[in-house]
This record gives structure tokens, sequence and C-alpha cells, in this order.
């Protein structure tokens, strides 16, 4: 271009072929539908007179916090805390069902100990004698 004055037709095709380009990189940015086409109709409009300050506000509002994606999360994490604590109630009585169970196996060895005590002596004196006399046997009947 010339350095002299600037013609209005020639900026306003430099205009519309940066849009276009603009409008092409978005086309391949990975965002969602919603903010793509918003981003694609902002460029567009960009480039016509009057529409500028009404497209970048449209702009901004497409490409502004996103609420509904928050509150989505954060209902989402509010029913992860929630299923997280039932499961930790669950784990809660399962701990304490094999607290039950390893206090109860530990009464069941010691009644059983009496038995194997019995049954102990039971074999030692048979391999000693090779039979079982019948005062062992007594014995073993009268310590019950």
């Amino acid at each position: 271009m010339a350095d002299g004055p600037l013609d209005p037709i020639e900026v306003l095709r430099s205009a519309r072929d940066t849009a276009r380009r603009l409008q092409e990189l978005a086309s391949k940015m990975t965002m969602p539908v919603e903010q793509r086409k918003a981003l694609t109709d902002g460029l567009s409009r960009m480039v016509m007179p009057g529409e500028q300050l009404q497209a970048l506000i449209d702009l901004a509002d497409a490409f502004g916090p996103p609420q509904a994606q928050i509150a989505e999360i954060r209902d989402t994490l509010g029913s992860q805390r929630q299923q997280l604590e039932t499961m930790l109630a669950g784990l809660d009585r399962i701990e304490q069902s094999v607290e039950r169970l390893a206090a109860a196996s530990e009464q069941i060895v010691a009644l059983q100990e009496p038995f194997r005590a019995i049954v102990r002596r039971f074999e030692a004196g048979s391999a000693g004698t090779g039979t079982a006399d019948d005062g062992d046997a007594a014995e073993a009947t009268d310590e019950r």
C-alpha cells in the first residue's frame, strides 16, 4: 500500500480477510460448540460498522464465568461426598463386625484350651505305653 490516504474499501477488505482467518482458527480450536459459535459470530460482526461494541459485549458474555458448569461440578462433588460418607459408614460397620469376630475367635480358643490339654495328655500317655490305661481315661473324665 502507498503512503497516501487510506482506501476505505481496502481497509474493509483487509479486516474481512483477517476476520475470515480468525474464524478459521476459531473453528479449529477445541472448545464447546456454543463458545465456538459465539466466537465465530462475534468475529463476523466485528467488521460490520456499528456492531463492534455489541459484538465485544456478546463475546465477553460467551467467555465469561461458566456458572452452569460450576453448579454442575458442585452438585457432582456433593453427591460424591454423600456416596463416600455412606461407604465410610459401611466400612465402620464392617470394621466393627471384624472386631466382634476377632473377640469371638479368642473366646473360642480360650474355651477349647482345656480340651486341647486333655487331648495332649491323652496322646502323651498313649505314646508312652502304647495304649491308653483305664486310669488315664478316668483322669481325663474327672478333669472335665
